[in-house]
């Protein structure tokens, strides 16, 4: 029976001390590697055993979430194209706000035109009249009443009465507003004694315009 022959990589050391160091006998010989010993990752584990850095892994592009967050901000349309510059047409009342501002101003502008232009207008007396009521016997005091028509342009009537008995009144003064165009003014003429008087009372306009108007009435007492 043949005895096996030493396997060289067993051959590490001899257990003689006074071996040298050059001895070729002390050398340890290694084989070469395996490469068939190699480990080997398959690609899907590879990719798994990858060391990711930040937030996370992004989320895939495209999704139901990404879409409508996209169409509330008005970057994407609901039929899913991009609508970055994509704007809204404006209601039709803005577009025309404008034009109605126009109008107004120049409806406003026009009445406040006239207002001043009517203000500006001077009053008008157009006509007096003068009347006294039926006339008791032994009447004390007799109402005599003027009516001024005017134009209906507001302003100031300057006036005085005049009596049969030679006595006048002082300057008087009738204020007319807008759009008035009857004013009433009146005398009271006062009487004592027995006796009978035909009596006369006249209006006298002196401005703006120059108008006159009288009656007469008797007063009777015995």
């Amino acid at each position: 029976m043949s005895t096996p022959s030493e396997d060289p990589r067993l051959r590490f050391a001899r257990t003689d001390p006074a071996a040298r160091a050059d001895d070729p006998d002390l050398a340890a010989t290694l084989p070469p590697a395996d490469p068939a010993a190699t480990l080997h990752l398959p690609p899907s584990e590879a990719a798994e055993a990858e060391t990711r850095f930040g937030p996370g892994v992004p989320g895939g592009s495209g999704t139901a979430d990404d879409r409508a967050t996209g169409i509330w901000r008005g970057t994407v349309t609901p039929e899913g194209s991009s609508a970055v510059t994509t704007r809204r047409p404006r209601p039709r009342w803005r577009r025309e706000l404008p034009s109605l501002l126009v109008v107004v101003a120049v409806v406003v502008a026009v009445i406040v035109g006239l207002r001043s232009c009517s203000a500006s207008d001077p009053l008008h007396v157009l006509d007096a009249t003068v009347s006294t009521p039926e006339v008791g016997r032994c009447a004390k005091t007799v109402l005599v009443t003027g009516v001024l028509k005017t134009d209906g342009h507001p302003g100031t009537v300057d006036y005085r009465w005049k009596r049969s008995d030679g006595t006048a009144s002082e300057v008087l003064h009738q204020k007319v507003g807008r759009n008035v165009e009857r004013s009433e003014v009146v005398l009271r003429w006062s009487f004592d004694g027995h006796g009978t008087m035909k009596a006369t009372a006249t209006l006298e306009v002196l401005s703006p315009d120059p108008v006159t108007a009288s009656t007469s009435f008797t007063y009777a007492c015995s």
